[in-house]
């Protein structure tokens, strides 16, 4: 259930999904997840969407998503900052290239005007992306750990081929979004 409410929030963090959001497979929640998606963007409300996260958030801004014609990326991935994405806060102290946990099969197919790239990795060239001031969506998970990551690799029954820690820079990512987007939101909204 989506809450009707939104000023009690300081922002909106949108995690993963276990349906993919392309056009054909909708379901009525979905739906009823991009117009909750739209209400909060609408209000400024910072949002951080992670892997299903972002092609949510896509699909409510009118974007397409896919399935990724090169496959699955899953595994520790190398993700690499654009110019743009070494001037975000989203990613400041960050390197240029770093590593980062990642599940998905489908991703956003392309940038809708307006939006910028942030990063990219070999296998999905849309890993990060900023619309707007207050929205900052990731393909990759920052929130998860090699544990995690293997314990899902074992849920699945799938092999991973490569699984490095990538904790220190999740937290970093994660840490910005805090100090970055939503404290000042908060500190805004107080006002």
């Amino acid at each position: 259930k989506l809450p009707k409410i939104l000023n009690a929030f300081d922002a909106i963090v949108i995690g993963g999904s276990m349906h993919d959001s392309i056009k054909r497979n909708e379901k009525p929640w979905m739906k009823r997840t991009f117009k909750f998606i739209e209400k909060v963007a609408e209000q400024n409300i910072p949002i951080l969407g992670i892997c299903g996260g972002l092609q949510f958030t896509v699909r409510a801004f009118r974007g397409e998503v896919i399935r990724n014609p090169k496959g699955r990326e899953f595994g520790t991935i190398n993700v690499g900052l654009t110019v743009a994405g070494k001037q975000d806060n989203l990613f400041k102290g960050l390197p240029a290239a770093f590593l980062a946990q990642s599940s998905h099969k489908c991703m956003a197919r392309n940038l809708r005007p307006g939006w910028r790239l942030l990063a990219s990795s070999d296998l999905c060239l849309l890993q990060a992306i900023a619309v707007g001031k207050n929205i900052r969506l990731l393909q990759f998970h920052p929130e998860m750990t090699a544990r995690q990551l293997r314990a899902l690799a074992h849920y699945k029954k799938e092999p991973v081929p490569n699984i490095k820690n990538a904790e220190r820079y999740g937290k970093k990512i994660l840490n910005n979004f805090l100090k970055y987007f939503i404290l000042p939101y908060h500190k805004k909204k107080l006002l």
